[in-house]
Parts: structure tokens; C-alpha cells; sequence
């Protein structure tokens, strides 16, 4: 049994409520075909003739969050060289549909959890990330669960090596939580710019490149680490050496110091922990299998 399902949606949205928002607000593409539905945790994303998409919050959560995506992604994605699902357009509630929506680009590729990253997708996806990983403004967002410390995550990820433990999932957990403490002792590094939800659902790729990164509601100020932790989880052991490399010829100086520093691997390895942990503990499949995979290859280099 694992910890975490795909919430259940608290408003239904279907092909009726879009045609009528999109009629009522946008009506010069009302008569766009829908296409794809992609049905996420917090949003449904459905193909909207052939470059855009409605991206519509199906949890209150969700709406929340999408704030960043409609009032900062537009400002600091504007000179980004990969895609991004930057709003083109927004909407408001109506027709009993209760939050505001946005029409964004459709980005083409497949998820990465079913087509991997190359070697060259890996370096792609550590250049985008050094793009994002730039100082963040005073009043920029705070997530409240993945802008904080290892530290102040060190209870959680305790519970969820536990309860791996638990499942017979794993036998070393002390010595998980130990590599995972040192880290949380280290000296906290540069705060930045980051998407702090960089998963194989939220990664496109296309023949094997870099297609984009999509669902920037996390986003916000935090640990560039934080991101390069979980890359390192979604590109795999033998493909975080070029993802690193890459992002190092590209990122902020004062990043490209702590992250090459004895700390910042140590932090990176931890941060790769936490999210091997928190994938592994998911009910989807994808999730799972990529969160044991994960543990199992972090285990292993810890030995």
C-alpha cells in the first residue's frame, strides 16, 4: 500500500464547460477542435487545435497556485530557449465553473516517464534548468513545502523511509537517514528561481531532446538543488554527469560554486533521496517504479 493518490477532482470539466468559457470570453477560438485530455493533480490540460491548450485548475489547490504560473512565468520564462506553457491568455470563472483558466501552447512531445531522455536530453534539460536558476525578487513566491530546508523536510522524509521500511521495500534505512542528516547539516547555498516539482510527467521529450517543462504552479523562490536533486532522479545515474556538466557551463557563478562543492553534492544526493522516497511512496505506477528505481541506484553509491 503506498502514501499518496491522485486527488479526486472537486469540479468536473468537460468538452461542455470549455466550449461555453471559450465562447463566452474567447470566442475567436471557440471553434478550435479539442483534442487531448492530459489529466493531471491539480489541473486538466486539453489540446486546443494544433498549438494551443486550455489548462483549466480542477482543485481549489490547484487555482491557488496557478497564480504563478499567470502573473511570473510570463516574466521570468521571457528569454528562456526551451518550452514552457507560458499563458497567452487568461479566463474567468463562469457558467458555474468557479475559478479563473488560461489558454497556453500546446507543447508536442511524450511524457518522459514513457520516452527517456537521450544523453543530449539530459545536458538539454541541465541547460534549461541553469536558465531558470536565477535570483529570485524579494516578493516572489514561497512554496510552503519545497522552498524550505532539508532540514525542515528531514520529518517527512523520515516518515516516508519508514514507511518504505515498513512495506519491506527497504533494509538500510539508517543508513538513508544518515546520508540524509549530513546533508540537512550543510551550510543552506544560493536561493533561486525554481520549479521544485521536476518529475518524468512534467518533463517532455522528443526523440530523445529536450521538449519542454511544464506545470510551473510550485514554482518559486528556493534550493537550485532542490531541482538538480530531482533531475538527477528522472535522468538516471549513468546521465547525471553530462545533465551537471552542462548545467554547470551555463548556470549563476556564485550556483556553479556551491554545486560543485563538496556540500552541494552532498545536498544533491539528499535532495535525489527525498524525492526518490516521495515518488516511491505514490500509488501511479510511473511514480513508483521510478522512485524504487531511484532508491535502489542512490543506495547503491552510498555503499
Amino acid at each position: 500500500m503506498t502514501m499518496m493518490a491522485t486527488p479526486d477532482a472537486e469540479v468536473e470539466v468537460d468538452e461542455g464547460i470549455v466550449r461555453a468559457l471559450l465562447a463566452d470570453q474567447h470566442p475567436d477560438l471557440a471553434s478550435l477542435p479539442l483534442g487531448v485530455r492530459v489529466e493531471g493533480w491539480d489541473n486538466v490540460t486539453i489540446r486546443l487545435g494544433d498549438t494551443l491548450a486550455v489548462r483549466m485548475p480542477r482543485r481549489a489547490v490547484g487555482a491557488e497556485i496557478a497564480q504563478t504560473e499567470w502573473e511570473w512565468l510570463p516574466r521570468i520564462g521571457a528569454q528562456w530557449t526551451f518550452p514552457a506553457p507560458v499563458a497567452r491568455r487568461l479566463g474567468e470563472p463562469g457558467r458555474g465553473y468557479p475559478w479563473r483558466w488560461s489558454v497556453v501552447p500546446w507543447i508536442d512531445g511524450t511524457v518522459v516517464y514513457e520516452a527517456a531522455l537521450s544523453v543530449e536530453g539530459a545536458r538539454d534539460l541541465g541547460r534549461a534548468l541553469a536558465q531558470v536558476h536565477v535570483p529570485a525578487p524579494d516578493d516572489a513566491p514561497v512554496n510552503p513545502f519545497r522552498s524550505i530546508t532539508l532540514g525542515e523536510r528531514a520529518e517527512v522524509f523520515g516518515d516516508r523511509i519508514g514507511h518504505l521500511e515498513a512495506e519491506g521495500v527497504i533494509a538500510d534505512g539508517p543508513r538513508l537517514r544518515a546520508a540524509f542528516t549530513a546533508a540537512a547539516h550543510t551550510q543552506p547555498g544560493p536561493r533561486t528561481w525554481a520549479h521544485l516539482d521536476v518529475h518524468g510527467r512534467n518533463v517532455l521529450s522528443r526523440k530523445g531532446r529536450l521538449a519542454g517543462i511544464l506545470d510551473w504552479g510550485d514554482a518559486a523562490a528556493g534550493s537550485p538543488l532542490t531541482d538538480l536533486g530531482q533531475a538527477a532522479v528522472l535522468v538516471g545515474a549513468d546521465q547525471v554527469g553530462p545533465m551537471l556538466d552542462a548545467y554547470l557551463w551555463t548556470c549563476e557563478p556564485a550556483v556553479a560554486r556551491y554545486v560543485s562543492s563538496s556540500a552541494g553534492q552532498r545536498v544533491i544526493r539528499a535532495e535525489a533521496l527525498h524525492h526518490a522516497a516521495t515518488l516511491a511512496c505514490m500509488d501511479e505506477e510511473h511514480f513508483h517504479e521510478a522512485g524504487h528505481a531511484a532508491l535502489a541506484s542512490l543506495r547503491q553509491s552510498l555503499r
